[in-house]
């Protein structure tokens, strides 16, 4: 085997172990992306957090945290369920 066959066939292994497919034109993420279930206990918490914030009174340091968690909390949401739902959730 040829060094450029080599180079290929790690990059398919480093492809296929970051969770992409090869659809028979192009790589691509999988649909259903693995995700540390840490990354799904931490959004809890931070929706969790900003519901306890979310009668803060406007110009507080509270208010800045609010808009920071919901930044990050949209940013999540996007990428974790880019479909804007849950798999086999209710909405």
């Amino acid at each position: 085997m040829g060094e450029i066959d080599k180079q290929r066939v790690s990059a398919v292994r480093t492809l296929e172990e970051i969770g992409y497919v090869w659809d028979g034109i192009r790589w691509q993420p999988q649909r259903e992306a693995a995700y540390w279930p840490e990354a799904d206990t931490l959004h809890a918490l931070l929706m969790d957090r900003a519901e306890v914030l979310s009668g803060c009174i406007e110009g507080t340091e509270q208010e800045d945290e609010l808009r920071a968690l919901a930044d990050a909390l949209e940013a999540y949401e996007a990428r974790r369920w880019p479909e804007g739902k849950v798999p086999g959730g209710k909405g």
